[in-house]
């Protein structure tokens, strides 16, 4: 048999390349042939280190079959091993994502096999290129996370900012997840896909463009909060998770790390505004008209309102709702005034913006005590939702004297011995000095002499009226009854004084309180002396 010229050729440039971790390397080997007769060849790539047996990377056989070795098939189904035919005579060889343990020396070799008669295959020559030195640096694989935001104390309706920030080499390279925590509660993650999943009320407030969570860059990401809430003070956090991609094309966690919490304090929105309390009367008679003013001197603008609460605190610092103003300027009477308030008995009245009026009319006893003003500033959200910026209060006190105090009634007359058929006059004084408004009812009594029982002569009604007794109608012709016009004192007079008029005198005076709801109370009734009048003969 004729002898089979040996004409294989493999060759490729030996080089010493120097990587680090998760480079590419690409390597390219010339194999030729010019044998006359049939003949196949099949290529493989090697990585050998020292004196280690050499171990496949991948191959072609000579029936055109792509092949990785043991220790690179994985990485071959996933696509970072390769081996490509360009043109007639280069083989290629590439590796994505560089391992350090793809350090070592790669070469190629090519068999030119050929078929004998009998359908049988054998390897005619076989030959291997120079090498090329493949270095392989390791990058670092630690990684680590810091939190950062501007400040820790914050005022509510201000932004506030959070950036978590991971530094570790060849960021892009890798898969990293993150999730942001509030007080140890998830509020909402971010695969390795950068879409943000977040967890109840957050997503609520993301949807309504209050709070955004998002990648920066790379390594940098961010949870803004545009309007900070009273609710927002706590602990915030983020914890990055470094995920590796499985063949299947799933993730699975390799590593965790989370900086210190971060606690911000939000602070309520401080109101400049500053009030005045005007008392037209500290010091008022039971029935007087109680009227109180409040004034905001400075501190509001056209985008906020108001609205203001009366309160009364009493001796035993017991505080009652007199009536509120809401910022619509809808009034709504406290439970306790609701009715006196129905009956027009109670007024509050916005006179101007920022001056409010209240007046309590037909004031009582137990409207005594201390006043107060609340005035509140409102200012609206970006949500649309009104939110109490601030309230500042003002108070004054009012003493208020019982109609009843110190009141008392004397009967006096200048003449206790009248000569028959003289006149004389008898005074019922009433004291304190009342104005005129207050209603006070007299009773003139009498007891004609040997009798032992009083009967009611004359009456001056609370509402000026006059009202004559039944018993004694001879009194009528010759008795005149008047009331002061200055002072409650009703006088007596009786002309030609006979036997008939001889005995005792004596008033009784009521005194009446008129009602918010136009009902009457006595308040009190006092008995005077007893005058003894004699008629004398001439």
């Amino acid at each position: 048999a004729a002898v089979i010229p040996d004409s294989l050729r493999v060759t490729a440039i030996p080089q010493t390349l120097n990587k680090v971790e998760r480079d590419s390397l690409e390597l390219k080997c010339e194999v030729s042939k010019s044998t006359a007769q049939h003949s196949h060849v099949s290529i493989a790539w090697y990585r050998q280190r020292g004196s280690e047996v050499p171990v496949e990377v991948i191959s072609l056989s000579r029936d055109f079959v792509l092949r990785a070795g043991s220790a690179y098939a994985q990485r071959q189904a996933t696509g970072d091993v390769r081996l490509d035919k360009v043109g007639e005579t280069t083989a290629k060889l590439t590796i994505y994502n560089l391992h350090p343990s793809d350090q070592g020396e790669f070469y190629c070799e090519a068999a030119e096999w050929i078929q004998d008669p009998d359908k049988s295959w054998y390897a005619m020559t076989r030959k291997r290129s120079q090498g090329a030195i493949v270095n392989v640096q390791a990058t670092d694989k630690d990684f680590s996370v810091r939190l950062e935001t501007e400040k820790r104390m914050y005022i509510v309706g201000e932004p506030v900012e959070f950036r978590c920030i991971l530094e570790a080499q060849n960021v892009p390279d890798r898969y990293f997840s993150i999730s942001w925590a509030f007080n140890s509660s998830l509020i909402a993650s971010l695969g390795p896909n950068a879409v943000p999943v977040l967890n109840n009320e957050f997503a609520q407030r993301e949807a309504l463009g209050q709070l955004k969570v998002a990648k920066e860059s790379d390594n940098v990401f961010v949870l803004k909060i545009y309007r900070l809430r009273l609710e927002d003070s706590g602990k915030y956090n983020c914890r990055v998770t470094e995920r590796e991609k499985t063949v299947t094309g799933d993730f699975i966690d390799k590593e965790s790390k989370r900086p210190k919490n971060i606690p911000i304090t939000v602070l309520p929105l401080k109101t400049s505004i500053s009030l005045e309390i005007i008392n037209n009367a500290s010091n008022v008679l039971e029935g007087e008209s109680l009227r109180f003013g409040c004034n905001v001197r400075s501190g509001f603008g056209p985008q906020t309102r108001l609205s203001v609460v009366w309160q009364l605190v009493d001796k035993l610092n017991r505080r009652s709702e007199i009536v509120r103003l809401d910022r619509e300027g809808t009034l709504q009477p406290g439970p306790s005034y609701a009715e006196r308030s129905s009956y027009g008995g109670i007024q509050v009245e916005q006179v101007r913006p920022g001056s409010f009026t209240l007046e309590i009319f037909n004031s009582i006893k137990a409207d005594e005590g201390h006043y107060e003003c609340r005035v509140a500033e409102w200012t609206r959200t970006l949500d649309g939702e009104w939110q109490m910026v601030g309230e500042r209060h003002a108070g004054t006190p009012v003493s208020i004297t019982a109609l009843e105090a110190g009141f008392a009634v004397t009967a006096i007359s200048r003449t206790p011995g009248v000569t028959y058929n003289e006149s004389f006059d008898l005074q019922c004084i009433i004291k304190p000095h009342y104005p005129s408004w207050v209603p006070v009812s007299v009773t003139w009594r009498f007891q004609p002499a040997g009798s032992t029982e009083f009967h009611d002569l004359v009456t001056f009604t609370r509402d000026g009226g006059v009202q004559w007794g039944d018993r004694y109608v001879g009194f009528r012709t010759r008795t005149a009854i008047e009331k002061a016009e200055s002072s409650n004192n009703v006088r007596l007079s009786i002309s030609r004084a006979s036997d008939t008029e001889a005995g005792k005198y004596q008033c009784v005076a009521e005194l009446w309180r008129k009602n918010y709801n136009s009902s009457w109370t006595r308040l009190a009734d006092r008995t005077s002396n007893l005058l003894e009048i004699r008629v004398l003969r001439p």
